[in-house]
């Protein structure tokens, strides 16, 4: 695969990474996965992201209420390939042959103090080891509504949600939507479903 990630560096992820180790979500009715910290386990850390990819939808619990941080959830919620309403790419990103990607997450503040939250810790995986960046971009045609690309504060109680566009080759699908932001201890990783 020629592909070369087209990152546009922004801002570094505060407050949740400063105090916690991911993002937040959850749609109402929607459940946290597995992976949330049960109220018996140590509150030294953020917990540790699964093992194995989760499915699209489910959140990944992320927090440590134990020691005054804020707490919450981070989900993707879809993945759509080739994004549909929106101009191809340009050459300029470093992807031949490319469409727009969309992957729409969800970030929640359950409780605590205020978290910021970007595009920048979302990266996508293809199953030959290449990764896609995020490009920075916005506006124009992208498909909307927009997950910030700027630091964006998300206090107590509210959420973020928005689509994350991605250059990639038309004839390849990634394997899965990664999250890593600076303080978590690994990343979480989302499988991206088979066409």
């Amino acid at each position: 695969m020629r592909m070369r990630a087209a990152a546009l560096g922004a801002a570094i992820l505060m407050g949740v990474t400063a105090c916690s180790g991911a993002d937040a979500d959850t749609d109402a009715g929607s459940k946290p996965s597995t992976s949330a910290v049960p109220s018996s386990a140590t509150p030294s850390r953020t917990p540790s992201a699964p093992a194995a990819p989760i499915k699209l939808g489910e959140a990944f619990a992320w927090g440590d209420a134990a020691r005054s941080q804020a707490t919450g959830t981070t989900t993707v919620l879809s993945y759509e390939q080739p994004a549909k309403g929106s101009n191809p790419p340009g050459e300029g990103l470093g992807v031949e042959d490319a469409v727009w990607a969309t992957v729409e997450v969800k970030v929640c503040n359950a409780q605590g103090p205020d978290i910021t939250t970007d595009q920048q810790p979302w990266s996508l995986a293809f199953p030959d080891g290449a990764r896609v960046q995020v490009t920075g971009l916005n506006g124009g045609d992208l498909p909307k509504p927009e997950f910030p690309t700027m630091p964006t504060v998300i206090k107590a109680g509210d959420c973020v949600r928005g689509k994350i566009p991605f250059p990639v080759p038309k004839d390849q699908r990634p394997s899965k939507i990664i999250y890593a932001p600076m303080s978590a201890p690994s990343p979480v990783e989302w499988a991206v479903p088979t066409a």
